[in-house]
């Protein structure tokens, strides 16, 4: 929906999609400012972007109910969970936060969303310089750790990477992209973050080839996706075989624990319980629940405070403990499969908002093995996710459906039927 403002003269649209749709990221991104608030803003913007556009809105969720099946699940879980009230609550906030993502994917452009994006981070980040805090040696900023202060200037990095190629953005704000760019490494060391640094750098990568091969013809495409899948093969290879070792060097290098401050136990432990109930698991958000006996062993163990928030420190193993092998399967499809659609399109079409999807889906993937970043309530990165899956099949249909009529145009009975028509 469009509206517009009088003004001597002319009107000056105003895009209110975009509008709701940027208040309510900025909620979640900017979450330690705001608090509880964060929530409430991010409920209320995202109810309104719904409610603006019914039948738009109605539209898109029953395109794309396919990814509405991961909070479906997550409600069901409440029939067999040890937290039925917390498996039913928290799965309504997936579901309303899942919705919401679905929708804006209907409303706004990749490009909206990237400049909307790239304008939220630079708020975290400057406000972190200017009134953020120090945590003993790293720089917190002004989020709660140190991990959490640079895994937005990751995401911030990848962002404004992808904003320096966005030949339709302002000059100040592409000038304001690189120097952010520019920024990001120094204030990476500061976060004293090696996982972060050394994940962000491939990412970085990724985006500046996706917005080289713009100038490749369709085979030198295809050799470079060649090349790429025989790198990522070999990565693969390198990583099953030596990964241990290489980390452990890489960790113990930076002054940190080879053995991931103590994650392998919690890994540990989590595969228990999975092993325990393979299929369905414990109940969506139903292990880390205050009075649960082996939640509150581990929250001794590591020194966190009952009922504090806290995770397996992997997404695989965290969520397969609470929805199961057959909810992680869902998760799966939408991270892997968002991943490698987005990655065909991004090489099909190698613009700016493709390049940064593409670049925040192998961030999110990598982290994914020591860290939880989906899928919960109230998460940009979970909303990011859904969006990649669904733009990118968008953007593959919609060349699937021009590759179509392209060819039914060019087809011998399609001239000779407008032949006839002629005569």
């Amino acid at each position: 929906m469009m509206a517009s403002m009088p003004g001597r003269g002319h009107y000056i649209p105003i895009n209110v999609a975009a509008i709701l749709t940027f208040a309510a990221l900025a909620a979640l991104v900017l979450n330690a400012m705001l608090g509880s608030m964060a929530a409430l803003v991010f409920v209320a913007c995202g109810g309104l972007l719904i409610v603006s556009n019914v039948p738009q809105s109605l539209d898109s969720v029953m395109r794309w109910w396919v990814v509405l099946l991961l909070p479906a699940y997550c409600l069901l879980t409440a029939l067999w969970s040890q937290y039925p009230d917390n498996s039913l609550r928290y799965g309504l906030q997936l579901a309303f936060t899942l919705v919401v993502a679905v929708v804006i994917t209907g409303r706004i452009s990749t490009t909206t969303l990237m400049r909307g994006l790239f304008v939220v981070y630079v708020i975290g980040v400057v406000a972190s310089v200017v009134i953020g805090r120090n945590g003993g040696a790293a720089w917190l900023g002004i989020f709660g750790s140190k991990n959490a202060f640079a895994a937005h200037i990751a995401v911030f990095a990848l962002i404004a990477m992808a904003m320096v190629s966005d030949r339709g953005a302002h000059p100040l704000l592409r000038f304001s992209a690189l120097g952010g760019v520019l920024i990001s490494g120094p204030l990476l060391l500061l976060a004293q973050s090696a996982g972060a640094i050394l994940m962000v750098v491939p990412c970085l990568a990724i985006i500046g080839l996706v917005m080289l091969t713009g100038r490749l013809s369709p085979y030198q495409k295809l050799f470079l996706a060649a090349l790429l899948a025989i790198a990522l093969a070999a990565l693969a290879l390198l990583v099953l075989t030596m990964g241990d070792a290489l980390l452990a060097d890489v960790l113990e290098g930076s002054g940190k624990d080879p053995t991931l401050t103590g994650r392998t136990e919690l890994w540990a432990t989590g595969l228990s319980f999975i092993a325990e109930r393979p299929l369905q698991g414990l109940g969506y958000r139903a292990f880390w629940v205050s009075g649960f006996a082996p939640a509150e062993e581990l929250w001794a163990m590591f020194l966190v405070p009952s009922g504090a928030g806290f995770n397996f420190h992997n997404t695989y193993i965290s969520n397969a403990v609470e929805i199961g092998l057959v909810g992680l399967l869902l998760q799966i499809l939408i991270i892997y499969g968002g991943g490698l659609m987005i990655a065909a399109y991004a090489l099909l079409r190698p613009n700016a908002p493709n390049a940064m999807l593409l670049g925040l889906q192998v961030l999110m993937i990598l982290r994914s093995f020591i860290e939880v970043e989906v899928f919960f309530e109230f998460s940009v990165r979970s909303i990011l996710a859904v969006c990649t899956f669904i733009y990118a099949a968008q953007g593959l249909l919609a060349l699937r459906a021009q590759a179509q009529a392209r060819a039914r145009a060019a087809s011998p009975l399609s001239h000779q039927h407008k032949g006839l028509i002629d005569a």
